[in-house]
């Protein structure tokens, strides 16, 4: 059983459909964190909106990978996540078709990382920490 934590609640039983509405429901202000939970126990956490976005897969509370932009210099990029204003550095900063793609394997194949995308193994703790607050609720 897939579940879905969105900015409104949680969804049992979620299908690739729903993650990837709620995905483009995003809005950087009132939509802004979509969190996935594999049976496997993997997770799948999405902040920002509408334009860019963070993504970090965690195979368990030890081990995450955040999804970059290999292309994106240095920088940094201000979203919102979780409710909050996060400045972030620009490589981790992701557009809407990333995020989908990243989404769509791991919802279709168990938990895991689209081998076709870039990951980092680096901790987004923002990110983290709003999405404990989430499915807490």
């Amino acid at each position: 059983m897939t579940l879905l934590y969105t900015d409104d609640g949680k969804k049992p039983d979620a299908t690739p459909i729903d993650v990837a509405d709620a995905i483009r429901q995003l809005d950087g202000v009132t939509w802004t964190l979509v969190h996935v939970e594999d049976p496997s126990g993997r997770t799948l956490t999405i902040g920002g909106g509408p334009r860019r976005f963070v993504a970090e897969v965690a195979d368990d509370p030890k081990h995450r990978f955040a999804l970059i932009d290999p292309s994106r210099g240095g920088g940094r990029i201000d979203l919102v996540v979780g409710g909050q204003l996060v400045d972030y550095p620009a490589r981790v900063c992701v557009t809407i078709d990333v995020v989908l793609a990243a989404a769509g394997v791991f919802t279709e194949q168990a938990g895991a990382r689209d081998p076709g995308l870039a990951w980092s193994v680096e901790s987004l703790p923002a990110l983290s920490s709003k999405r404990q607050e989430l499915t807490r609720r």
